[in-house]
């Protein structure tokens, strides 16, 4: 059975970083997370080593084809 995957919007947000605690340590998920700071947070990178980050302008929708693309399907 593959892992399911998790897409967090806004990673570096307040309310994505809770999340991406809550999953941190749930070895069944694949985790990636959004984010539109310049540059990312290495903190952020460290703590959280197995997920995936994607760089996406929310505004313009620059980004999310490298989602689909690494990531895979997005389902809504």
């Amino acid at each position: 059975m593959s892992k399911k995957k998790i897409l967090i919007v806004g990673g570096t947000g307040y309310l994505g970083q809770h999340l991406l605690q809550s999953y941190y340590s749930n070895q069944s998920l694949t985790v990636a997370f959004t984010y539109h700071s310049s540059p990312l947070l290495q903190p952020l990178l460290d703590a959280f080593p197995h997920s995936q980050p994607f760089h996406v302008d929310l505004k313009s929708g620059i980004g999310f084809d490298a989602i689909s693309n690494a990531f895979g399907q997005v389902l809504y």
